[in-house]
């Protein structure tokens, strides 16, 4: 027996900034997004006592968390064989080929990815919601999807 929990609330989102490197010598202008994260849970079993997977009020502060560290920031990838990011001071340095940005530090998120994509974002997502849910042993699945655009959407899926 399985359930599955559907989290989508209006305050899933989050507002920011970044460029996808689309080739070794080729990458989008910095640009920005208006995402979208919604969460699937798969559920083994629930609480007998309750009839209940479990508190939704549990979860929904973590994922508006999540989304809140992510909002109005740059984002930039930790791991891209093709983009130097380095800071100096309190600003961020990043080069990419010929072109080089500086911001400031505070208005940098710099995350444990290769590049800056919904496929990427929807997976590191994920493991930091999974950080949170590996506690539960009736939590099987944690499915993660990042909206680009409407209509343009990547999930991503881990196992607990």
């Amino acid at each position: 027996m399985s359930f599955f929990v559907h989290l989508a609330k209006e305050n899933f989102k989050f507002s920011c900034s970044h460029f996808t490197v689309l080739s070794e010598n080729h990458a989008e202008r910095l640009h920005g997004h208006n995402y979208e994260m919604r969460v699937t849970l798969k559920v083994s079993e629930l609480n007998p006592d309750l009839g209940m997977a479990f508190d939704f009020n549990e979860i929904k502060p973590v994922i508006k968390n999540l989304c809140d560290v992510l909002d109005e920031k740059i984002l930039l990838p930790q791991n891209s064989p093709y983009v130097d990011v380095g800071q100096t001071d309190r600003q961020i340095e990043v080069q990419f080929k010929d072109k080089h940005y500086s911001f400031p530090e505070e208005d940098c998120m710099i995350l444990d990815i290769a590049n800056v994509t919904s496929e990427e974002l929807a997976r590191w997502t994920a493991e930091e919601l999974g950080k949170t849910l590996e506690q539960d042993s009736r939590v099987e699945k944690l499915k993660v999807t990042i909206q680009e655009t409407r209509g343009q959407s990547v999930s991503f899926v881990l196992n607990l």
